[in-house]
């Protein structure tokens, strides 16, 4: 927690926010048989973009294989990993799909999705089908939109209300420049309710 008199220092313009999301970008390639290869590329560059139609945005460098697959297929799946699986998710941020199949070498499962044209990873507790409806290139990266067509959790991760629990997924994210993986913290307060005990005490004053 920083404290009261804690001055504010200049570390310039980074790539830093804070904490990132942790993707698993699924998407088929095309090896030169002409088969439908599934693949997935790790991502931490992502976010909401979009409430009606509900849609994400990820960040994809051009050099990578995911990023030609996205365009060709017009569809990608998300997949929300949990801790128990870093270091396949790290090894998914690491290599490309140039060296090998990393469904394969990582031993996670790729599960055809039910509403788009790529595949995801049985083995996460949140899954997001998006078709693509728009990209542009920013600097050394392109943002992709996509649509969502249908969001899948684990039976196990929801409450008595069928709402997803946080605590039951075990979510890692990501710090950028420190190049480190977290867990999600506890509980502080609920969205769109908190802030409203602050308009309470300014109409009683």
């Amino acid at each position: 927690m920083p404290q009261q008199n804690d001055n504010l220092k200049s570390i310039g313009p980074q790539g830093f926010l804070l904490p990132c999301p942790i993707f698993l970008v699924g998407t088929y390639h095309q090896n030169s048989d002409g088969e439908k290869i599934p693949n997935i590329m790790t991502a931490s560059w992502g976010s909401l973009c979009s409430a009606q139609p509900p849609a994400v945005m990820i960040a994809v460098r051009g050099s990578r294989q995911t990023h030609k697959a996205i365009i060709q297929n017009k569809a990608f799946t998300i997949s929300i990993p949990h801790t128990g699986i870093l270091p396949e998710i790290d090894y998914c941020g690491i290599f490309s799909v140039t060296h090998e199949n990393k469904f394969s070498r990582t031993k996670l499962t790729p599960t055809p999705a039910e509403h788009v044209d790529a595949p995801y990873v049985e083995e996460c507790p949140v899954v997001i089908e998006l078709t693509l409806i728009k990209y542009d290139e920013i600097g050394t990266h392109t943002l992709f939109i996509g649509e969502i067509m249908d969001v899948k959790i684990k039976e196990s991760c929801l409450d008595d209300t069928g709402m997803p629990n946080p605590t039951k997924m075990n979510i890692p994210a990501y710090i950028p420049m420190l190049r480190e993986y977290w867990g999600l913290g506890d509980f502080k307060a609920k969205a769109f309710g908190v802030g409203k005990t602050i308009a309470a005490s300014k109409i009683a004053d």
